[in-house]
């Protein structure tokens, strides 16, 4: 059989798809884990587009390349625009305004097939269902499948051209080394996209998950099997494998989801556990030789229905059930996950991920009986919907034939008739009117808060922190402030004035714009000779306005020296596990740098951090921040050593979102319902650093009691907002902490309290200064996860317990909100932190 010949058409490979689909919806509602759905389907594609597009390129009156897109986009974009404009709309109703802008901005992502780098750039791995993923996370394949599309289009019609350009007339290179070309260019094109997703595994697996250089191999094998395999007849002696070969394919299609991390692994080399899955079952619906009957064979080959002769797995896939999913698996994807979303985000109280157990998805987060409910109700709704936009959107609306060869995107008859231009005018006003509007709402909303923000708030009914260090009255029915609507509006003004290095960054931060401006980056008293420099990352810079406030009245000028999820003295990975080199050359050059051009006044740092890279506590002082202080020390620099932020957390390896929480009305008066943390899962009893850096030029600040008390560290103090996230000060509350920061800085019976407390601790630790005994630094870089050495179920259970007991008294009708318990705050999961203030470390 020819390999450019057309193919008999295999309903076997649509049933496949349906399989994939109903892996892809179950994974994602029940199980909250990436199936290998996706990548079957990526392979599935591939087979129906790199032949059948070869051939057309290489056909005299084949479409034009323009004819291909216009006849691609007619079968995917109208579908997906229905979906993305009723979901928005659905969004902009259901949801708090705080998430208007960013949800309008994810659809236009979407719709400008983009969202795969959308959510890459803001260092959004692929998530769980939650409330607070995006409604269009799932968008990603379909952007970087067409982006794939797209570029390969170019690329075969371009090659095909100059082949047969340079082909000689009577002899040499003729119409099929046209073929041996392409063929050899997408064998190349998959094993070098194959050899880089290896790669970037190791260095960047976020991006190499969302990237379609790393994703082409999938699409590149599926077109490989297209062209040599699929239809190929079997021998008559391997007949007897097509059903053992079926069914090991279909369990190593489910089998990956089940036991594999896909998030995590794909499309590395794991992924060839599923695409060889696929490749068997498909090759077991493969027609079987018969010599006996060659004349009655090939004419079996011609035939568009074969399912007389499928046996096995095959034989289940061509049944109705699998050909229905086959038929709407499209719109069904488009569906589900946003239906999914809106229905978590409704039912639940509960900002982020709950997982139990290693389980995540919907029933993680209402519980198993009413999780499953309405986990039911989005399956059902999903197919129906999906149903419907087959039969009357993407059916009606694809080429119905091919229309004679012409570089215009449109026949004459089209631009003709009213209904088709109709139609295309509805599509073009309606994507139009999505994609503006998160610009629109960024504006307005930007508008209105930069007028917020230049008011001054009244501190007798914004007391913030000295709410708990005062006890000062706090007033009831006040607006909580800042306005809980866009995080932006709460950042350091570091972030507007360019002053700190980004995560691609190398070189140190001096002058605004990233060292493109020649203004300097100063703040406090910006004319004083006295300089403290701000080093670190994301948690040293939230301290900034703070700072701001003791620097102007102590008359010392702040410089920052500051790089995104990066410290002084210890080279961190990135927060998902990955390498950062990045961070450790930065650190080399601020060290350098410091001891080159000592400050007068010394460094302002955090000295402590997490137990875990992710942000689970207790708190430590790490060898490497002893390491360093010593090192400034003995340099004859000061050190000003601050206590990190309890970071809200969820679940283990979980960040909360307190802003977005009392946004949403969750904030209650009950146990637990102050989108808040449990100070003792956060911080340790005493605070380590006063044991670790005992004897070393340092002064210990410690602003906890600012911010926790009764041990719980509430989302808002004194009506005013505390985090803006999970972990960094809105600049409101930093502000307002300057009096208490200068306090414990410069006023010498708070440092002598602080000295005290210091001996006090090295003492109840036996008198052993340092990091020592039960104060060994702990794994800092990386949470082991369920299944992994060193993994904890109770420490799991330990977070998740309250949580299950809430739910459960929902199940048993005890109950009729969630009266969420001490350790589960509600916010959103890492993969939700906004990289606009860096990473969360």
């Amino acid at each position: 059989m020819n390999s450019t010949a057309p193919r008999s058409y295999r309903r076997d490979v649509d049933g496949l798809r349906g399989l994939a689909i109903a892996l892809v919806v179950i994974f994602h509602v029940f199980v909250g884990r990436v199936s290998s759905g996706v990548d079957v389907f990526l392979l599935v594609g591939g087979i129906f587009f790199f032949g059948p597009q070869i051939r057309n390129a290489l056909s005299p009156t084949g479409q034009t390349l323009v004819q291909s897109v216009v006849r691609l986009l007619r079968r995917l974009y109208p579908a997906l625009l229905t979906v993305v404009t009723v979901t928005m709309v659905a969004g902009l109703v259901v949801y708090s305004r705080p998430r208007w802008v960013q949800t309008a901005q994810d659809a236009a992502a979407s719709l400008l097939y983009r969202q795969n780098f959308h959510l890459a750039s803001q260092g959004q791995d692929y998530a769980a269902v939650g409330r607070d993923v995006s409604l269009y996370q799932h968008i990603w394949s379909m952007s970087a499948q067409l982006q794939i599309y797209l570029a390969s289009l170019v690329v075969i019609v371009v090659v095909a051209w100059l082949v047969r350009r340079w082909r000689r007339d009577g002899s040499g290179v003729r119409a099929v080394s046209a073929v041996t070309v392409l063929h050899l260019l997408l064998v190349v094109a998959t094993a070098a996209s194959f050899v880089y997703a290896v790669y970037l595994h190791s260095v960047d697996q976020g991006w190499n998950y969302y990237s379609p250089v790393s994703r082409f191999w999938e699409i590149g094998l599926g077109g490989l099997l297209g062209i040599w395999l699929v239809n190929r007849e079997l021998p008559a002696g391997v007949a007897r494998f097509r059903v053992p070969a079926g069914i090991v394919g279909v369990v190593l299609i489910i089998a990956t989801g089940l036991f594999l991390d896909g998030a995590a692994q794909f499309p590395g080399p794991l992924t060839l556990i599923p695409l060889t899955g696929a490749t068997l079952v498909i090759l077991a619906g493969n027609p079987v030789a018969d010599r006996s009957d060659r004349a009655d064979r090939s004419d079996r080959a011609d035939r568009s229905d074969r399912s007389g002769d499928l046996v096995g797995v095959s034989a289940v896939l061509v049944t109705r059930p699998f050909q229905f999913l086959g038929r709407v698996s499209y719109s069904l994807y488009l569906w589900h996950w946003p239906l999914l979303v809106l229905a978590t985000f409704h039912f639940s109280t509960v900002t982020g991920p709950t997982r139990t157990a290693g389980v995540q998805g919907i029933t993680a987060t209402l519980g198993p009986r009413r999780g499953v409910a309405v986990g039911v109700a989005v399956i059902v709704l999903s197919l129906a919907l999906a149903w419907l936009t087959q039969r009357y959107i993407e059916t009606p609306l694809r080429e119905a034939r091919k229309p004679t060869r012409s570089w215009w995107p449109a026949s004459r008859e089209a631009l003709r008739s009213r209904p088709a231009v109709a139609v295309v005018g509805t599509a073009v006003v309606v994507s139009a009117a999505v994609v503006s509007t998160g610009p629109v709402m960024e504006y307005r909303e930007n508008a209105r808060l930069s007028a917020m923000d230049a008011e001054d708030l009244d501190p007798a009914q914004y007391p913030g922190p000295r709410a708990f260090l005062e006890d000062a009255p706090v007033p009831s029915d006040v607006p909580v402030r800042p306005d809980l609507s866009s995080e932006k509006h709460m950042l350091p003004p570091t972030q507007d004035d360019g002053c700190y290095a980004r995560f691609s960054d190398t070189d140190i931060v001096l002058t605004h714009d990233f060292n493109d401006s020649s203004e300097p980056c100063v703040y406090g008293d910006v004319n004083s000779r006295r300089t403290i420099y701000l080093a670190g990352g994301s948690h040293s810079e939230h301290y900034l306005p703070a700072l701001d406030v003791v620097a102007k009245s102590q008359h010392i000028r702040i410089v920052p020296i500051l790089k995104m999820g990066c410290v002084l003295g210890m080279p961190l990975p990135r927060l998902g596990g990955d390498e950062y080199p990045e961070c450790a050359e930065w650190d080399a050059r601020a060290q350098q740098y410091i001891f080159d051009n000592p400050p007068t006044d010394g460094v302002f740092m955090t000295v402590t951090r997490p137990t875990t890279i992710e942000g689970d506590g207790p708190d430590q002082t790490p060898t490497e921040y002893v390491d360093m202080v010593r090192k400034l020390s003995d340099a004859g620099i000061h050190t000003w050593g601050v206590r990190d932020t309890p970071w809200n957390m969820q679940a283990p390896g979980e960040q909360g979102n307190g802003r977005l929480c009392v946004a949403e009305g969750l904030l209650g008066d009950g146990p637990g319902q102050d989108c808040g943390t449990d100070l003792n899962l956060a911080m340790a009893e005493v605070n380590p650093a006063l044991v670790a850096l005992d004897g070393l030029d340092v002064t210990e600040i410690d602003l906890t009691d600012s911010m926790c008390r009764d041990g719980r560290c509430p989302a808002v103090v004194g009506n005013v907002l505390v985090y803006r996230d999970g972990q960094h000060f809105t600049d409101v509350f930093s502000q307002m902490l300057g009096p208490e920061l200068e306090r414990q800085m410069f006023d010498p019976d708070a440092v002598a309290a602080m000295k005290s407390a210091q001996e006090k601790a090295v003492a109840d630790n036996g008198g052993t200064s340092g990091v020592s005994g039960e104060l060994l630094p702990k794994d800092v870089r990386r949470m082991p996860k369920p299944g992994e050495e060193g993994y904890e179920e109770g420490y799991v259970e330990g977070y998740v317990e309250g949580y299950d007991a809430g739910t459960a008294a929902e199940d048993d009708g005890t109950a009729t909100t969630s009266a969420t318990a001490a350790t589960t705050s509600q916010g959103s999961p890492p993969a939700q932190q906004s990289t606009v203030d860096g990473s969360a470390r």
